[in-house]
């Protein structure tokens, strides 16, 4: 896999990537409400995220990519 088109290194998401645990800031690809459409720099891995603000409206494509 490589790093998504829109991977900007002026936006990132401070999260823990949930597979490879790594502390590595996480690209900020797209949100939507409460959620944040991410990508790991180390492991490339992308998921949506539930930040846990708003309504807990979710996209109509939840699912992960490896």
């Amino acid at each position: 896999m490589m790093l998504d088109p829109q991977a900007d290194p002026g936006r990132r998401a401070w999260l823990p990537c949930r597979y490879c645990s790594d502390n590595t800031p996480l690209y900020l690809l797209a949100s939507d409400v409460n959620m944040v459409w991410v990508q790991c720099g180390a492991c490339l891995r992308r998921w949506w995220h539930d930040t846990g603000v708003g309504h807990g409206r979710r996209p109509d494509h939840l699912f992960d990519v490896a």
